[in-house]
């Protein structure tokens, strides 16, 4: 996203002031950060990341995240295009862009319907099925690295709670029982369960008279902090570049919900700030949160939905995910060095970070004799 390609229209004057809501709401601004859906997102995130930068080894360079959602329910079976756009929380033109996308990069195809021959079915290509293939052994990787995390037994009793929730949330899946079940029970789970969660939150949020929230907006509003966020950090975080977030932001800004204000580190940069109705969007948001961990609780369990917060909570924090806005520190302000390795990680892939370990353990040992 340019750095400074934003439109001018929302006076600076009117962001939020740093504390995200007034002292008598100060518990509502720690709910916002901190709770399931925000740790189930986090996640998710993650696990699209480290699959991109694994496939990216692979030679698959063209991958773009918002296609995870879309190969992983050609997975099960082919699907027609106005089903995938309800599946997926989108509309049926930003579905048909989406595939196309997909087209372009050889992994879908679209098909006659098998049972109505003036109708397309979207399915995998061949080249789509090595890639999930690939993808499935990674997600096997990610979930032995997440139960080393937080142990293996509490990573069970986390996916087994993903597994009642993908059922208990209808989100789609094939019609063979033994491939749900061992599907389910992974973090690769997450991404389709993203999508589900944030479309909900949006609609009990628009509910309450929010006009024109966009699912694309999920990207940028749960991400700007009690300080602000940078347009840097929030590319970062999705894994995409700065211009593919650009429109996203200028977007909501237009709404008057974010406003610029210059950025105290950088003078040449600015930080997005929640404006006084981006802040009432972000109240009203909490209550869309209780509304949806009320229906969790419903499909889970009181006792099995605390176990799964406890646990998404403390691989969220594991993780180091999204501190670079939420926590003490990011990694241009002095991230811990377990998180600053996590974050090169995932930016640079397996060989490259293993090429600057190498690089690393060389220059300490120069310094040392």
């Amino acid at each position: 996203m340019p750095g400074g390609s934003y439109r001018g229209d929302v006076s600076v004057a009117a962001a939020a002031p740093p504390e995200l809501l007034d002292p008598a709401e100060a518990g509502l601004g720690v709910r916002y950060r901190d709770n399931l859906a925000r740790h189930l997102i986090g996640v998710a995130r993650d696990v699209q990341a480290r699959l991109t930068a694994h496939l990216n080894e692979q030679g698959y360079r063209d991958l773009r995240p918002s296609l995870a959602p879309l190969l992983s329910l050609l997975w099960l079976e082919p699907r027609p295009l106005r089903a995938l756009a309800q599946q997926l929380a989108v509309t049926k033109q930003a579905c048909s862009q989406l595939v196309t996308a997909g087209e372009a990069a050889g992994y879908v195809e679209r098909s006659p319907h098998p049972d109505d021959g003036r109708a397309k079915q979207v399915q995998l290509s061949p080249a789509g099925r090595r890639l999930v293939t690939l993808a499935i052994e990674q997600i096997l990787e990610i979930d032995t690295e997440y139960a080393a995390r937080i142990g293996p037994g509490r990573y069970a009793d986390f996916t087994a709670a993903l597994a009642a929730l993908f059922e208990g949330l209808c989100i789609p899946t094939h019609a063979d029982e033994a491939l749900r079940a061992g599907a389910r029970r992974s973090a690769g789970v997450l991404p389709l369960m993203s999508v589900r969660v944030q479309h909900d939150l949006m609609e009990a949020t628009a509910a309450q008279g929010h006009v024109g929230l966009k699912l694309s907006h999920g990207q940028v509003l749960p991400l700007i902090g009690p300080a602000g966020a940078r347009v840097h950090q929030l590319a970062r975080l999705h894994g995409v570049t700065r211009q593919a977030i650009s429109a996203t932001c200028q977007d909501l800004e237009s709404m008057g919900v974010l406003a610029r204000q210059p950025d105290p580190v950088d003078r040449r940069g600015v930080v997005l700030q929640l404006t006084e109705a981006g802040t009432r969007l972000i109240r009203d948001s909490v209550r869309a949160l209780d509304v949806l961990e009320a229906r969790l609780v419903a499909i889970l369990g009181r006792r099995s939905f605390e176990r799964l917060s406890r646990a998404a909570h403390d691989l969220y924090r594991a993780l180091h995910l999204e501190e670079e806005i939420f926590g003490d520190a990011g990694v241009a302000e002095g991230q811990g060095i377990e998180g600053l390795a996590l974050s090169l990680h995932q930016r640079l892939g397996d060989r490259d970070a293993a090429r600057l370990a190498a690089l690393l353990e060389m220059e300490v040992r120069r310094n040392t004799t």
